[in-house]
């Protein structure tokens, strides 16, 4: 069971709509497991740990997932030495990593 004691109720629908909407892909859920392992990395990295976990998946098809996730406000999108990167927002981070532990 997940242990959500220290998490703040989320009140807002609209909010609530976006990040059901964010959870509701198995592609956006596979790259939340991967940004759980690496928290903070570039698309093209994204794409080539995917695939090594049996998921291939063009650039322009994990974008079409990417400004979902940003939406929610469970990812951010930024650079790294140039590259589009993105980072997993620390306070989703915690509940990514709780959810492991139930799994």
């Amino acid at each position: 069971m997940v242990n959500l004691q220290g998490y703040e109720e989320l009140k807002d629908t609209y909010k609530q709509e976006e990040i059901c909407d964010a959870l509701s892909s198995t592609v956006r859920i596979e790259i939340l497991k991967v940004m759980r392992d690496y928290p903070k990395i570039t698309v093209g990295d994204l794409i080539r740990e995917l695939e090594r976990r049996g998921l291939k998946m063009s650039h322009s098809g994990i974008r079409m997932h990417i400004p979902k996730l940003v939406f929610a406000g469970i990812v951010e999108l930024t650079k790294i030495n140039g590259r589009d990167a993105l980072i997993l927002k620390k306070d989703v981070r915690v509940f990514v990593k709780e959810v492991e532990k139930d799994e």
